[in-house]
């Protein structure tokens, strides 16, 4: 026969404990629903939490890293843009010199007005080494030469000279393109590659100045491709398998979590039910007794 006891305080207690251990976790399993996460807090995991913020850290360096290639990358395309139409006003300058060297049927009159316009295409050049420029740094004045320590992208997530890369462009500037027996300022009005005076000359020197533009605009395009767009794919990637190891170790498992919720309410509401029978057997002795 069961003993019918008023001193039943610690069997009171325990249930109590119990609906309040289920009331913890079915407060937990909420958290992770409405958050969609398993970490929530340190409790949760403390090794896991640490490996997360990790994670989360280096996706926060590599899409910055990715920002930053792409800012080079179009860097550079402004720069190679303004070498390209540099690129084409020598080439302009090249016919007017081929035609300036034809005197037999050129009169003195043609070959001035051959070199009015290359005295204007000289001028356009310094115009835009002078003025090709990204966010107020100019490009091709010499500003990013060598001497100058040209230009550094930081395209990695930690900053080490490893994971920077430096591209130099030296002055396109008339007075310093060119090759030994001249430069392109030489081909002023007044000068030793004045057309009227020395075509030869100033074809042999826009021909040099020509390959130097190009080949400039080649590095550019060689950095570009096999640096620069190389990196972001590989960035990209990085990110995406970053993301997917953060998503394993810190999101809820939903079909886990509801199951927990639906067994987390059978326990309160049977623990408070349980809880509720406890303590009405000292006050039905009570009463007993009061009889």
């Amino acid at each position: 026969m069961p003993i019918l006891s008023i001193n039943s305080i610690a069997n009171s207690l325990q249930a109590t404990q119990q609906v309040q251990q289920t009331q913890s976790a079915l407060k937990n399993t909420l958290t992770q629903l409405s958050t969609g996460l398993r970490i929530n807090s340190a409790k949760d995991d403390p090794a896991g939490l640490i490996a997360q913020e990790l994670l989360r850290s280096e996706i926060v360096a590599s899409n910055a890293a990715k920002k930053n290639t792409r800012m080079a990358t179009a860097m550079l395309k402004v720069a190679e843009s303004g070498l390209g139409e540099i690129n084409t006003l020598l080439n302009d300058a090249k016919g007017l010199a081929i035609e300036a060297a034809n005197s037999g049927v050129m009169s003195p009159e043609m070959i001035a007005a051959n070199q009015t316009q290359v005295n204007q295409i000289l001028n356009s050049i310094n115009r835009i080494a002078g003025t090709t420029n990204w966010l107020g740094t100019s490009l091709l004045d010499g500003n990013l030469s060598s001497q100058n320590g040209g230009a550094t992208f930081q395209l990695g997530t930690q900053v080490v000279s490893g994971q920077q890369v430096t591209e130099t462009i030296e002055s396109v500037l008339t007075n310093n393109v060119g090759n030994p027996n001249g430069n392109l300022s030489d081909l002023a009005s007044g000068n030793k590659a004045e057309l009227a005076v020395n075509p030869s000359l100033a074809s042999n020197i826009i021909d040099a100045a020509i390959l130097q533009i190009a080949t400039k605009r080649g590095e550019l395009g060689t950095t570009q491709k096999y640096t620069l767009d190389s990196n972001i794919a590989a960035l990209e990637n990085s990110i995406l398998q970053l993301t997917g190891a953060l998503s394993q170790i810190s999101d809820a498992d939903f079909a886990v979590a509801a199951s927990e919720l639906a067994r987390n309410q059978i326990l309160l509401g049977a623990g408070i039910k349980a809880l509720g029978i406890i303590n009405q057997n000292p006050q039905y002795a009570a009463s007993l007794i009061q009889a």
